[in-house]
């Protein structure tokens, strides 16, 4: 638990560091980012079959596809880029409302 939480805030600072350097930046080139650092630093995943123990799935994607010699990566990988994709998505619908309002 004290993993996580040293993890998430470690996560949180990475993520209003992103926010603070993009806030100049255009529109429609921030908010994807923003999305896609979000998603991408707080998506868990299990860290085997095995366990119910969560790990970040980037994390998880990495260590299978670079370390395992058996490594399934797309086993949290998938998920990752699903979490990505809406990322994404919900990012143009900012943008999209935005522009409307």
């Amino acid at each position: 638990m004290m993993a996580w939480l040293a993890y998430l805030g470690a996560a949180t600072i990475v993520v209003a560091v992103i926010w603070w350097l993009t806030v100049r930046w255009a529109v429609w080139l921030k908010t994807p980012l923003r999305a896609l650092s979000i998603a991408i630093l707080f998506m868990p995943w299990l860290v085997s079959e095995e366990t119910e123990a969560l790990a970040p799935a980037w994390i998880i994607t990495l260590f299978e596809a670079l370390i395992q010699a058996d490594g399934q990566a797309m086993r949290a990988g998938a998920p990752l880029l699903a979490a990505c994709v809406l990322a994404l998505m919900l990012g143009g619908l900012v943008l999209f409302l935005r522009r409307r309002l």
